[in-house]
């Protein structure tokens, strides 16, 4: 077994001196400062383990090119995702687009100490972080975003005489971006606030935070990509609903666990001012350490592919041999 894993190492370090030579350690440091370095490592990570989840769950997997001939933009509609899927046993395919979590929700807010220069929150930013999510209203969150989308229906239209804005199709039952409820462990904003105001200070830090010991944990998506939508001509740095048939979301930036939930573009909140349009951002959940630490994944997103195929009914693609990536 010593010996195997000797070779193997050996390997590893052969093939980076190759590709990069320099010693291993070099490599390591480099990559120790480069976040972004980092994040596409992550990445690629991510996208390996999504094909063996699918096909340890009976999914044909074919990884769809990147950027066709003329780049991104000539991608088939349907098609601007990573993988192609179905069934072992269907001729029913969808598009799978893997993404991983945002890096920074907790600390994006945070200043620099003039004193000890060190990057922190304070605690009323954390507090005014979380309090949202106590006694969740769904229905001002619902009114608030079709309010947002009459405001944007009413400019877009007078703009195009003669032509419909895109209808809003919100659910009562998950509006908005974020599917977050810490009510269960608050139970009002006071005990919360009481939670913050005696926690370590520390906790707030963005070192504590980017180790994964921070105070708390958000699980945020990000997909910042610029799209422009054919139907209203409306540009967003988010993916259009058409692009692809369901997001797999990475959680290992949050968990220290590479496990993926699942979501259908048609069914989650779409942007009210562009609802061709999904967000960029969405919060799946939030973990606190000690208080909540254990997951909880509600609809629109799903722990498991198959009930997001099978409850939310993804659209469909038909199989186009142009936009596989054969190499």
């Amino acid at each position: 077994m010593s010996n195997n894993l000797t070779k193997s190492n050996n390997n590893v370090c052969d093939w980076l001196f190759e590709q990069f030579h320099v010693e291993p350690n070099i490599i390591i440091e480099a990559l120790k400062r480069s976040p972004s370095a980092q994040g596409y490592i992550h990445g690629a990570i991510s996208e390996i383990l999504l094909v063996e989840y699918l096909k340890n769950m009976n999914y044909d997997v074919q990884r769809i090119k990147e950027k066709p001939a003329g780049g991104f933009d000539e991608k088939k509609k349907g098609y601007k995702g990573d993988f192609l899927i179905k069934k072992q046993d269907s001729n029913i395919y969808y598009v799978v687009e893997c993404k991983g979590l945002k890096t920074n929700s907790e600390f994006r807010a945070a200043k620099t100490d003039e004193t000890d220069h060190v990057k922190k929150l304070t605690k009323e930013q954390a507090f005014n972080t979380l309090k949202k999510y106590i006694n969740v209203d769904k229905n001002h969150i619902y009114k608030k975003g079709y309010n947002t989308y009459l405001k944007s229906k009413k400019q877009w239209e007078a703009k195009n005489p003669g032509k419909m804005f895109p209808p809003f199709r919100w659910s009562h039952n998950f509006p908005g971006p974020d599917t977050a409820d810490l009510t269960p462990y608050f139970s009002t904003k006071s005990k919360l606030k009481f939670f913050i105001d005696n926690c370590d200070d520390s906790l707030l830090h963005e070192t504590a935070f980017r180790e994964n010991k921070g105070l708390y944990k958000i699980l945020q998506t990000h997909q910042p990509s610029t799209r422009i939508d054919d139907e209203t001509g409306i540009s967003s740095a988010a993916p259009l609903i058409s692009d692809f048939s369901i997001m797999a979301v990475d959680l290992f930036q949050r968990t220290g666990k590479h496990e993926f939930v699942f979501m259908n573009p048609n069914e989650i909140s779409h942007s009210p001012s562009s609802p061709n349009h999904i967000y960029q951002n969405y919060i799946i959940d939030i973990l606190i350490s000690g208080v909540k630490d254990e997951l909880i994944i509600k609809r629109p997103w799903f722990s498991n592919i198959n009930d997001c195929i099978k409850i939310t009914n993804p659209k469909t693609v038909e199989y186009d041999s142009s936009q596989i990536d054969y190499r």
